[in-house]
C-alpha cells in the first residue's frame, strides 16, 4: 500500500508559481506531486495576492479578487488572484490571505470534499492563516518552514506575533533543514520540529556525466552550472570572480552555463565580454524544470557559492542526477555535501571558489555518480519524502 493511501491533504503555500513569477514557490509542486504518488488525495488552494509592483508589466491582474479553477498533473488547484498592497502593514496582507483562503477552501470542499489535514508552507501567512480559521481544520495544520531568515523574521515586532502564533498554534511543524532547526531556535521556537527535506522531483535521475571534449590546444573543456536567482546573496559576484580567473587555466576549460534571472544577469554577461570570453558563457534564463534536469544531466557539476541557505534544491537535484558540487560552508549547503559529493568552501571567497573548481576538475574520474545520485536520492527523493510526511500526517490524525 502506498505510504499515504486513504489521506487528503491540502497544500496552502505561501508562493506558487504565477504569470509574474514563474520560479516562486517551485518547490511547493514537487510535494503535491510526491503526495500524489504516494497514494494521497491532494488539492492545493493559494490565495494569490499580485502586488501592485507588477501593474503594467505585461499580465493580468484582476482588480478584485478572481477564483480560477486550474490543475497541475491530476493536482486541483484553486487560485483566488487579485491585486494587493499591504501599505506596509503586514497584519493587511494576513487577514486579507486569511479572508480569500476561507473562500478558497470552501470552494475546494464544495468540488473534492473536506481534506484531512491542511499542509501550510511557512508560518506566515499560510500557517497564522490556516491556524486561525474558525473551523476543526485549524487544529488539523502541519506547517513545513522554509523561510531563510526565519530567526530575524520571528523577532520583528510587525511580524513576530503572528509568526510565532502560526508556529505554536500548528499541530506539527517540519523543518526542511538543520541549520532552519538552529534558526527556529534561536527565534525562541522550543516545540518539537521534525526534519524533512525538500522532495526533488523524479525528473532528476542519475544519469551518465557527458562525454568530454577537447578544444582547439587540446584541453578538455567542462560543463560547470549556477541555477537560481542571479543576486548577490547567491554568490554571484564570487562565482563570476572565479570563473574569469580559471579562464588563464592552462590544463582544462569551463564552459558555464547560467540558469535563473535576476538583477546581476547583465553584469555577469558584461564582464563575459570584457574579458573577450563571450564564447565561454551561455545564459539560459528561467527555465521549466524538465529543461533544468536536462542542463543538469549536460553538466558536469554544479557551483552554488550561496551566503545563506535552508534546502537549496538546485543542490539536490544535482546530486540527484550525480553531478559534483562546489557549495558554501556555514550557508546551509554543508550538510547537504556529504564526503564525495563534492567540495565546500568560505563564503565570499573567490579565490578559494577557484581552487575548489581547479581541485573537482583535475581529478574529475575521482567522482563517483552513481554513488552520489544513490546517497541523494535516499535523502531527497519524492518517494523519501512522502514517507515522512506520511508518518507526521497520521500522527496527527491519530491514525
Amino acid at each position: 500500500m502506498a505510504e499515504m493511501t486513504g489521506l487528503h491533504v491540502v497544500i496552502v503555500p505561501a508562493w506558487w508559481p504565477s504569470p509574474e513569477q514563474p520560479i516562486n514557490g517551485v518547490f511547493c509542486t514537487d510535494y503535491a506531486r510526491a503526495f500524489l504518488s504516494a497514494g494521497a488525495k491532494v488539492g492545493v488552494v493559494f490565495p494569490d495576492l499580485v502586488s501592485v509592483r507588477y501593474l503594467g508589466r505585461g499580465t493580468s491582474i484582476p482588480w478584485t479578487p478572481r477564483v480560477f479553477h486550474e490543475e497541475m498533473d491530476g493536482v486541483p488547484v484553486i487560485r483566488i488572484r487579485g491585486l494587493h498592497t499591504a501599505l506596509r502593514m503586514p497584519w493587511a496582507q494576513m487577514h486579507r490571505f486569511r479572508r480569500w483562503l476561507r473562500r478558497g477552501l470552501a470552494l475546494y470542499a464544495n468540488r473534492h470534499g473536506r481534506p484531512d489535514v491542511l499542509h501550510a508552507m511557512c508560518a506566515i501567512p499560510s500557517a497564522w492563516a490556516c491556524t486561525s480559521l474558525a473551523d476543526p481544520l485549524a487544529r488539523r495544520v502541519v506547517v513545513t518552514e522554509h523561510a531563510g531568515r526565519f530567526d530575524r523574521l520571528i523577532r520583528r515586532p510587525c511580524n513576530g506575533p503572528y509568526v510565532r502564533a502560526g508556529v505554536d498554534n500548528a499541530a506539527a511543524v517540519v523543518a526542511v533543514s538543520e541549520s532552519l532547526v538552529r534558526k527556529m531556535r534561536s527565534g525562541g521556537v522550543q516545540r518539537e520540529i521534525d526534519l524533512i527535506p525538500n522532495a526533488v522531483s523524479d525528473s532528476f535521475v542519475a544519469s551518465a556525466a557527458p562525454t568530454v571534449r577537447k578544444d582547439d590546444s587540446g584541453r578538455p573543456v567542462y560543463r560547470g552550472i549556477f541555477v537560481g536567482r542571479l543576486t548577490e546573496n547567491k554568490g554571484i559576484r564570487e562565482l563570476i570572480d572565479a570563473a574569469l580567473t580559471l579562464l588563464d587555466e592552462t590544463r582544462f576549460s569551463v564552459q558555464w552555463h547560467v540558469v535563473g534571472d535576476g538583477p546581476l544577469g547583465g553584469e555577469i554577461e558584461r564582464r563575459y565580454e570584457a574579458a573577450g570570453a563571450g564564447d565561454h558563457l551561455v545564459m539560459h534564463g528561467f527555465r521549466e524544470k524538465e529543461d533544468v534536469a536536462l542542463l543538469l544531466r549536460e553538466s558536469h557539476f554544479l557551483v552554488l557559492p550561496s551566503y545563506v541557505e535552508n534546502c537549496p534544491l538546485a543542490l539536490s537535484e544535482a546530486l540527484c542526477v550525480g553531478r559534483p558540487v562546489v557549495a558554501t560552508e556555514g550557508s546551509g549547503c554543508e550538510a547537504m555535501v556529504e564526503q564525495g559529493d563534492g567540495c565546500l568552501v568560505p563564503i565570499g571567497n573567490a579565490e578559494r571558489l577557484a581552487e575548489a573548481i581547479r581541485t573537482l576538475l583535475l581529478d574529475y574520474e575521482r567522482w563517483d555518480g552513481a554513488a552520489i545520485s544513490e546517497r541523494a536520492r535516499r535523502r531527497f527523493s519524492g518517494s523519501v519524502v512522502s514517507t515522512a510526511y506520511a508518518e507526521v500526517f497520521r500522527r496527527v490524525l491519530g491514525r
